[in-house]
């Protein structure tokens, strides 16, 4: 794909229609991206192919993969960042929401989904493995700790949704609650 259009994909984010799941080819999202029609079914067959690359480097991902180094804390905390930076909206939210969903009703859209999150979910897992054993690459997630790390996901995906509702929550407390419970 070009930069252009990596570019334009990416500008047109918040532009994705917000609110209730509805029945559309699609075509929101293609005018907000300023992409021609023939341009978007091009590099994007699916809705799901769409998605993948929406939420491609916010999924917990940097650069095609995981950082090394971070802590159960650091990805929570950039996670939330995705949802709610300062200032921003809760269009992104919105997506993820509009994501979860629209893949209930969409097995190519649930694959994908789920794939993002059982990645993202293990990742986690062994990050707490990791601290438990106090060395990088030492022991294997444990049951528990995919547990640990799927009820964190839970948390920041019920998360993700009082964002996009706008609820009038405090956000930065709820965020200092699911990192202490969860990091």
């Amino acid at each position: 794909m070009s930069r252009r259009t990596r570019r334009s994909c990416a500008q047109g984010q918040p532009g994705v229609p917000a609110g209730p799941p509805k029945r559309h080819r699609g075509g929101g999202a293609r005018q907000a991206s300023g992409l021609s029609t023939g341009t978007f079914y091009r590099y994007f067959p699916s809705k799901a192919a769409l998605v993948a690359e929406i939420v491609s480097g916010r999924d917990g991902t940097e650069d095609g993969g995981f950082p090394a180094d971070e802590t159960p804390g650091d990805l929570l905390r950039r996670l939330m960042s995705y949802v709610t930076p300062p200032g921003a909206s809760a269009d992104h939210a919105r997506l993820i929401v509009q994501i979860w969903a629209e893949a209930s009703t969409s097995g190519e859209l649930a694959a994908v989904a789920v794939s993002r999150h059982a990645a993202l979910r293990d990742h986690l897992a062994g990050l707490y493995a990791r601290n438990r054993e106090g060395v990088a690459g030492a022991g294997e997630p444990t049951a528990a700790d995919s547990t640990r790390a799927e009820a964190a996901l839970a948390a920041l995906i019920g998360y993700a949704t009082l964002a996009a509702v706008d609820a009038p929550a405090d956000f930065a407390a709820l965020g200092r609650q699911i990192e202490t419970a969860f990091a």
